[in-house]
Parts: C-alpha cells; sequence; structure tokens
C-alpha cells in the first residue's frame, strides 16, 4: 500500500530592504515567503524556493532534517523571489530537477538571458540574495512525480503575473498556489491593469470550484490560515483595488480605503510600493 502523502511548510520571515522613498514606519520590507515540501514514504517534492542566501541554507537543512531525498523542485511562476533559491538547493541535493510549466520556463529563461528582474531588485535587499538562475524543464503530462501518487501542475495563465501556476494535490484536498493567492499580506498590485485584475479574479475563481480544504499561499506569515477563505480574501482584496481604482483616487486615498476595507493585512511595504509604481496622482 502506498503510503499517505504529507505537506510541511517552511516560512522564510520578512527580510528588510531599501526602497529610494519615504519609509513606513518599521522600514521596508520584503513580505515573509512560504514553501511547501509534499512528502511520500521516501521522497519528496518542493514547490517553490526562497531568494536569500542564508534563508536559502536553512531551507536546505530543514529538507535533509526531513529524512525524504529531495526529487523535485517546482517553480509555480517566474518571479524571482520564487525561483532564484534552486541554485543553492540544487547544489545541496544533486539528484534534485528543477521543473515549471512551459510558459514559466519561458519567463525564467528570458530573466536568466536579461537579467532584468535581478538588476532592478537585487540592490534593494539588505541580506544577500542568489545570483545563480537556474531554468527549469517544463513539466510533461502537467504531472510532477512522487511514488506514483497524483500530483498536479496545473497552468493558470494571470496572476500577480502573467503566467503563473498551482500544484493541485486531490487526495489532500489541497492547493499550493504561489502568488495567485495572498495570506495575510497585501497582494501585490505593480504592474496590474484592469484587465489583468480582472482576468486574476477569474484564476482565483476556478480554483475554488476544486474545493480545496488547503490552500497554501507563497506570501504569509507562519500563523496565518490555510483555508479555502485565503482564495475568498484574495478576491475581495482584488475586487476592491480594481473598483476603487476605477475611480481615479490620489494615491493616498487609494492607500488609505485599502488599509480601511483590509485592516488585517500584514507588510504595508507591499501596498505603498505597489501604489507607487501603479502611478496614482498625488494629493
Amino acid at each position: 500500500m502506498t503510503a499517505p502523502l504529507t505537506l510541511a511548510i517552511f516560512t522564510a520571515p520578512a527580510q528588510p530592504v531599501n526602497i529610494p522613498m519615504p519609509a513606513p514606519e518599521g522600514g521596508w520590507t520584503w513580505p515573509s515567503t512560504s514553501v511547501t515540501l509534499v512528502s511520500g514514504e521516501r521522497e519528496a517534492i518542493l514547490v517553490d524556493t526562497v531568494p536569500g542566501v542564508a534563508d536559502s541554507q536553512r531551507l536546505a537543512d530543514w529538507i535533509e532534517a526531513s529524512g525524504k531525498e529531495l526529487t523535485s523542485i517546482y517553480i509555480t511562476h517566474g518571479h524571482f523571489d520564487h525561483f532564484l533559491g534552486a541554485a543553492a538547493l540544487v547544489q545541496r541535493f544533486p539528484k534534485a530537477r528543477v521543473l515549471a510549466t512551459r510558459p514559466t520556463v519561458d519567463l525564467i529563461a528570458e530573466e536568466a538571458e536579461t537579467r532584468k528582474e535581478l538588476a532592478n531588485y537585487t540592490p534593494m535587499f539588505v541580506q544577500e540574495i542568489g545570483s545563480e538562475i537556474v531554468v527549469p524543464e517544463a513539466v510533461v503530462n502537467g504531472r510532477i512525480e512522487l511514488e506514483g501518487h497524483e500530483i498536479l501542475a496545473v497552468p493558470t495563465g494571470q496572476s500577480d503575473v502573467s503566467d503563473s501556476s498551482y500544484v493541485h494535490i486531490p487526495e489532500l484536498k489541497a492547493v499550493i498556489v504561489g502568488d495567485i493567492a495572498y495570506g495575510d499580506v497585501h497582494p501585490t498590485l505593480v504592474d496590474s491593469t484592469p484587465e489583468t485584475r480582472r482576468n486574476w479574479i477569474k484564476t482565483l475563481e476556478a480554483i475554488q470550484l476544486l474545493k480545496p480544504e488547503t490552500v497554501v499561499p507563497a506570501h504569509r506569515s507562519a500563523e496565518s490560515a490555510l483555508g479555502g477563505e485565503v482564495l475568498d480574501a484574495t478576491i475581495a482584496y482584488v475586487r476592491d483595488a480594481n473598483e476603487l481604482l476605477a475611480t481615479n483616487p490620489t494615491a493616498e486615498e487609494f492607500t488609505t480605503k485599502m488599509l480601511a476595507a483590509h485592516p488585517d493585512r500584514i507588510n504595508l511595504s507591499t501596498l505603498l510600493f505597489g501604489t507607487a509604481l501603479l502611478g496614482l496622482r498625488q494629493a
């Protein structure tokens, strides 16, 4: 009989960053990031990585302590903070394959060639982040092999990036969603438009149809909820932002109203930085 699957979550804490704008109370921070280890009897796969060098080493130690053989590292989408730690993990676990959907492979391959995103973000981090980019292999037939269990890599299109994906584990009624949904952290609105925000909501609604009991977003505090309410709350946030932005608010009006509507979300930096890049008018 096949051993049941288990999930374990590693959460790297928020990291200080430098942004050439007046900082909020407590300074600018990159949000905490969670990655998920899906384990069978002997083997395991990791969903996403963390960008910091020290955090990547702690993650590798954590995986090693599980006693499982890491066979695959699956990357949900092409944002650097999700794929940049793959190089350190492959160094520690050389037999592990790095996998992604074809659209995500293409996005990461483009970044490996241009290094545009790293050029923009590396100087922000106070702590060292990785610099080597591992371009994943394209996952075959939408399945990630793990001791015969059904682990599905599902391409979705729009989230907070143009092409995203999630991992669906039917036997656990679980989805691991990367940046499609956010936990108790403010979702990023960087580079979003009315159309992409509407499409992001459609992506979330499609995942809701699976009726997952466990939803693991990438950006969350270690204590935040992991149920279907994560999807509901992200839909509400993106919808509120889209409706409010349609009224042509000032930057201050927008942030004030979003904070009033979603007072329990953390990492204010995400909201303020995203608002700045939306180019809203000043008062």
